[in-house]
Formats: structure tokens, sequence, C-alpha cells
């Protein structure tokens, strides 16, 4: 070392030495350019052919606080059509306004300089002199609620308490405006009232309401969650000279009990009916009264095939001022009746008959188009598509008394879907409708021709940068129609002109929300399609900016509600997104279904194996996904809510050690405890499927969660997945001294109501995802020894 150290000292002596050869100073010159440009080169290729991530050092993070500011919200703007040419909106700050398309003029019809809109519900009748204004609302389920009711009288800037003539005041189940001028009905104990204007006395239509037995008019639990989906009940003809509505009696049905326990010395309970899987459901009744001179009240009677308390009514909706349409399913939801009632005298006709497709999740609900003059309907149907199966497509056919000989005319053909219809033009020969010809995860807006020569137009294909995923809503003779634009980009609504959809007025656009979204690091989506025997499964990946140079968890996420297309171009901002863009988590959803959107193939499909078809295409997907090389294999969870969270709970069941952790939020652990709409439409009767039952329910392999690290999460006064489901979970967990973290929300329901509850429960999420998928270099190091250990 030291002789060394003596040599490089006189080596460095002599340099500024004279003595030696002479150097060819040139040639090192030329050789130190060389050098030089050599490297210039590489730095330059290194330059151009890294990923430039500079912009992502200017950018922040997704935090939880930003979801909770007002700069980061999606606002609605209330777009309700008054008449063909006159909309309704509210603003951000809570006034009510009009917009006239004819002349492009918008004007104040409720200024919120004195009132708290904001937190009311609001709308305006039919003639523009009054708004209904509900305020103090209490939730009772999902869509339902009881409120206290006024009316603004836009002229004289009054205001009036609705209430029943008998009472100085009360709180009402519902109330709306009528078609016509402004009529009004409301809903009072179970009953419901007419007004034929402000100024009338009120009628009672009904008088057979029973708090918990009978309902007129509104959804009980079952028709709100399961049938209808949602909470209104009664339909109006246009002209105002009928109402329909339904008639729900539940004397039969068994009641459901959920705890209060806050607020109070003793806990307190509401009771509802709440059928489970096997037990007496709901009968329901149509009615039709005449509200045009003296109040005549007419029964519409079912079908010999439905004319049973085992059978439920999905939709209903007028053709004329006179005949209406209405859809009966029989108990277990697999066969359906389309039937054409004539409410002067209550005679119902079947039109058509079909078996229900449990994978096409709207189609109880869908209401089929008829022509002015009744002769001809249109709806949507499977139609063979060569190999690739069956998709929907859009049929029609005659009006008259069902004949099974008369076969439907399509009037769309391809290998894409077409997901629900917006409005029939006659006068333009079109028939308007969203579907996913653009791919699997969009829906567009299109007209097609009535004559049936399959000529299509797109309304909305490149209309806007960073939209691809809309809704509309047309105005009652379709010269204009309101487009939603739900994604990917920021959402916005706007007005189009049927006849030019290139001429538009912005009614939100949301310009706030996009501003502080520029401002942020926001991960990169990408979709990927596998086929597998039955059907093909649709993957979305939401990845972390840069994420092809690093290695990231992953949480897989699972919807709540079988059918439901969840990977779609719909724009999403939640805390999943806050995970990932805060803690660099990928994130992935995964549709496993014959379904809508993908070819249905429903024949190859048995839906008594709903859980183990979807989780064996679950898991495959899970593996194709660890092999990917941004994505680490040994970090890897999931999420459901419901159904998914059953399906989660499910696939833990399944595999060994293959997830690091899971959370789930009121789970459905047993489907006998569960709603018996929901249940007999997947799995059938318990009676005659009890094999079916016991194969799906978890609690018999709790003895395989024992080692597994999971979040169980349930909120006390939950009435849609009731907390008894958790509890007869949480009973096997001790008993097999199972590793889970428990978190309960007192007297909150399926959604959280409450703000400091909601914050709450997305910052357990985030804690407890964040801690299970951080990176562990020691953990790492200790899981290689093992498996090296297995393999030795």
């Amino acid at each position: 070392m030291i002789a060394t150290t003596q040599q490089n000292m006189t080596t460095e002596l002599d340099l500024g030495s004279t003595g030696g050869p002479p150097r060819n100073w040139k040639g090192i010159g030329i050789a130190m350019v060389v050098i030089l440009g050599v490297m210039s080169l590489v730095t330059l290729s290194i330059f151009l052919l890294t990923p430039d991530e500079s912009h992502l050092m200017l950018l922040s993070r997704l935090t939880l606080e930003n979801l909770e500011s007002e700069d980061f919200r999606v606002h609605d703007p209330c777009a309700t059509w008054l008449n063909e040419n006159e909309v309704s909106l509210c603003t951000w700050e809570g006034h009510v306004l009009i917009h006239s398309l004819s002349t492009n003029l918008t004007t104040m019809l409720l200024d919120n300089s004195t009132l708290d809109l904001k937190s009311m519900r609001f709308q305006v009748s039919a003639d523009k002199k009054f708004i209904l204004m509900a305020y103090n609302t209490q939730h009772v389920f999902s869509q339902s609620f009881t409120a206290s009711f006024a009316i603004f009288t836009v002229a004289s800037g009054e205001i009036t308490d609705l209430t029943p003539s008998e009472e100085d005041t009360a709180v009402l189940q519902y109330a709306a405006w009528g078609p016509q001028g402004n009529q009004l009905v409301y809903v009072f104990e179970n009953d419901i009232y007419y007004k034929p204007d402000v100024s009338s006395k009120a009628m009672r239509l009904t008088a057979t309401g029973r708090k918990g037995m009978v309902v007129n008019g509104l959804s009980d639990w079952t028709y709100e969650e399961e049938i209808l989906l949602k909470y209104p009940a009664f339909w109006w003809a246009k002209d105002g000279a009928r109402l329909a509505y339904l008639s729900i009696n539940n004397s039969a049905t068994p009641f459901m009990e959920i705890h209060h326990f806050l607020g109070g010395i003793y806990p307190s309970n509401v009771l509802y009916p709440y059928p489970k899987a096997g037990s007496r459901i709901p009968s329901v009744s149509l009615f039709v009264v005449n509200l045009y001179g003296p109040a005549h009240t007419l029964e519409m009677i079912p079908p010999d095939s439905h004319n049973s308390r085992d059978s439920y009514i999905s939709m209903v909706s007028w053709i004329s001022s006179t005949r209406l349409t209405v859809r009966w399913l029989n108990r277990v939801q697999n066969q359906s009746v389309l039937c054409v009632c004539e409410a002067t005298t209550g005679a119902c006709s079947e039109r058509h008959q079909m078996a229900m497709d449990f994978w096409h999740n709207n189609q109880r609900q869908e209401e089929p188009l008829f022509t002015a003059d009744g002769s001809l309907f249109y709806l949507i149907l499977p139609a063979k598509q060569g190999a690739r199966g069956e998709f929907l497509h859009i049929a029609s056919l005659p009006a008259q008394t069902s004949t099974p000989s008369v076969s439907p005319r399509f009037l769309t053909s391809g290998n894409w879907d077409v997901t629900s219809l917006c409005a029939l033009d006659e006068e333009n020969d079109k028939i308007y409708f969203l579907s996913t010809e653009e791919s699997r995860q969009s829906k567009h807006l299109y007209s097609v021709e009535l004559g049936g020569v399959f000529h299509r137009q797109c309304l909305t294909c490149n209309l806007f940068e960073r939209c691809s995923f809309f809704k509309a809503d047309f105005s009652p003779n379709q010269t204009y129609f309101t487009l939603y634009c739900l994604g990917p980009g920021v959402p916005k609504v706007t007005i189009h002109s049927t006849s030019d959809p290139s001429r538009y007025t912005v009614v939100e656009d949301n310009s706030l929300l996009a501003m502080s979204l520029e401002t942020k690091r926001l991960s990169e989506t990408v979709f990927q399609t596998f086929s597998s025997d039955n059907s093909d499964l649709d993957l979305k990946m939401s990845l972390p900016p840069g994420y092809e140079g690093n290695l990231h968890p992953l949480l897989i996420i699972i919807d709540s509600i079988p059918g439901r297309q969840s990977v779609t171009e719909e724009f999403a901002l939640g805390w999943p997104e806050v995970l990932s863009s805060l803690h660099g988590v990928a994130l992935a959803w995964i549709d496993s279904r014959s379904r809508v959107s993908q070819g249905q193939k429903s024949s190859t499909l048995d839906p008594r194996k709903l859980d183990s078809l979807r989780i064996k295409d679950k898991l495959g997907v899970v593996e194709w996904l660890m092999q990917l090389p941004y994505i680490d294999g040994r970090r890897i969870a999931v999420y459901g809510k419901g159904f998914g969270g059953y399906l989660g709970l499910k696939m833990l069941t399944a595999t060994d050690q293959m997830f690091k952790c899971t959370a789930v939020m009121a789970p459905i652990t047993d489907f006998k405890l569960y709603s018996a709409a929901f249940s007999e439409r997947y799995l059938g009767l318990p009676t005659k499927e009890e094999h079916s039952y016991m194969a799906a329910s978890l609690l018999d392999d709790i003895h395989k969660l024992k080692d597994e690290n999971f979040l169980l999460i349930h909120g006390t006064a939950d009435a849609r997945v009731h907390f008894q489901h958790s509890a007869e979970l949480l009973s096997r967990l001790v008993k097999v001294e199972a590793n889970y973290t428990l978190q309960l929300y007192p007297d909150e329901g399926h959604s959280l109501r409450e703000e400091r509850s909601k914050q709450h429960l997305h910052r357990t999420l985030l804690h407890y995802l964040q801690n299970c998928l951080k990176y562990d270099p020691f953990l790492i190091i200790e899981e290689e020894e093992e498996d090296n250990e297995e393999e030795e």
C-alpha cells in the first residue's frame, strides 16, 4: 500500500518534467473528441428512449382531503324537461333556473340568497308558476325518504306548506307535480292524495294504506331495492287525466327488526317487511284512477299465468291516455309476460312472453316503445350472431294479442349490444338507443331507421374529447336531448339539437373539478379481454403514473351486483383512486360473465353455479395479473361490498395464501338470510334448490379463513345485508380462532349517511390496505427463503 502510494507520487511529479520521449498531443486530442462524441450519443439515446416523467414531479398526489373538498365534487345540474323547448336547472349555488332552447335565454325562478336550497330537493311545475321543495329530509332506505314539503309561488315569492287538509303540519312520504298545469299528488301515511291545482282542496284517492302493511303509490323495501329500483310507484298519463299506481300488500310478509343503539337509554327498533329466501313475498296490484271528473278506480287484471300472489310487477308505462303496458314476472324472475292493459275496463292482454336472462340487469325494468297508433312496439331481444353467440338488439313486434308464430323483426345487428332504448321518433322514422358498438367499455348514442335496413348513425362518436360513455334524455317530441358525458374524462352535461347534434349548449362542464385534477398525479387506465370456455372476461386496470419502471401492489375490486358492468370508461373518483395515486397501488376490475356487452351464451351457464363459475374465472385473471412485470405477485389484495364481499371471501376460501389481505363490507354470508327477490333470482326456491343454497353459503367454509388476513366492516343498521350475516360469520371465526379485524358503524346502513362515518371508512380502508400492501424487504427475503426450502 505504501509502495503504491510512493509510486503514484513519483508519477505525478514526473508529469510535469520535460524529459522522456515526446508525446503525440494531436492523437490524444482526437481520441478525446471521439470519446466525448460517443458519450454524447449514448447520453442522447438514453434521454430520448427514457419516458419523460419530469412533469410528474410538478404534480401532487390525490388525497382524501381533496375528495372531501368542494373543488373535487361532480355537480349534477338537475336537468329536467318541462316542455319541448324548456328545461329546469339548479346551479352550484343552489339557484333554480329555466333555460329556453328556442331563445337561448336563462331565467332565475328561485334565488338561493334567502333559502338553503342546497339541502333541499326541488321540482318545477309544468306551468312554471310554482316550485315544490322538500326539506328536513330523513332517509329510509337507499332511495326512499320522508320530508316536509312547501310550495314556492314564483310570481309573489310566497311559500306555503303542503299538508293534508286535516293536518296543520305533516311529514310526507313523497310529493310530485303532474304533467299538466300545477296538478299535484302526494303520499301521506301510505295513501295517495291529489290536488287538481295548488289552490284546490286535496282529494284522497286511496284509503287502504296501513303502516308497514299496505302502501299505495310507493315502493316497499323489496320493490325499491330489487324490482322497480326506484321509490315512486305511480305513473301519470301524458294528458294528466289518469294515474296508475301500485298497491303493495305485506300483511303476510315476515318483518325484519333493525336496532338503533344511539341517542337513548334503551335501544329503539325499526320494523319493516323483508321477505327472505323461501318466505312469503308481497302481493301487488295495479290500479288506474280517473282524475278528471269523479274519481273512479279500476284494477288492472293480470294474465292467468301471473294471477297469484307469487309474482312481481317490474315495469309500468303509458302508451296513450287510455292504454298502458305492464310487465309481470314470476317469482324466480326467469319468465316475464308483457301485457297491454285498457285503463277504461281493466282488461290486460298478453303481447309478448320471454325467458329472462339473469345476466342482463336492466331487462326487468326496460320499457318498450310503442308507435302512436299502438300497432307496433320496439324492445331489446337477444339475436343470434353466428359463432359469437347471442347479442342484444332492437326488435319490433306487432301489438296484437301474443302469437308464438310471429317472429320479431330486428332493426340492428352485429357483435355488440344495445344497452337501452331512448326515444321513438316516428315523424323522422328513427329510434334512438345506446350501444357498445364502438367498444365493450363505451356507451354511445345512436339512431337507426325504422325501415329495418340496418342503417344507423352515431350521434356522439368523436363529439367530445375524453367522452365515450353516455346517457341521454330526450325532450317530449325528440327535438332536443340532454346528453350526459359520464367519462372517461370529467363528466359534463350538454343539450343538443337532435337534427344537428354538433349544435349544443353546455349546461355543466365541471370546470373547477377539471382544473383541480390537472394538478394531480392520476392513474392510467388500460383494458384487456380474455376468453374462457363459457364467456369473455373483461379487465380494467388503473395503473399509477410511470408504472412500467416499478413493481406495484394490486387491489382487486369486485362489483356488488351480479350482471352489472364494472369494466367501463365511466369516470370514477373515490378512495380507490386515492390509494392508487398516494401509495402507488394498481387497481383492477374484472367482469367475468356471459352478459350484455360480451355476447350471450346463457344456455351454457347455470345460475345455480353462479359463485363457483365467477370465482374460477376471476382467479384465472388474477394469476395472469401476477405475471405482469410491473405487478408484485406477493402483494395482492381484494375489496368487495355486499355480493362483492361475498365473492371476496369465497376467493379467499378457494386459494391458499394467494392474497396478502382482503377488505369486505357488509358481505352476504348465507343466501337463506338474504332477500327473496335476489336469492331466488339466482339460486331458485330453497325448497327445490337446497343443495345450491348449501354450496353457495360461506358459513361452512370458515375453517379455510383461519390463517387469512382480512378486514370486516358492517353498519349495525344495514337494512339490505343485515348485521345478522356478519354475526353468523363472526361466531364461526371465533370458534376457529381466525385472524380478522372488525370495524362497526353504529346505526349506519348499507351506505353510510353521516359524513364523519364516510370519512372514517375511507381512512380505515386506506390505512388497512396501505399497511398490508407496503413493501417489506425483510418479509420478501423470508418468503424467498421459504420458497427455496420447499423446492429443496
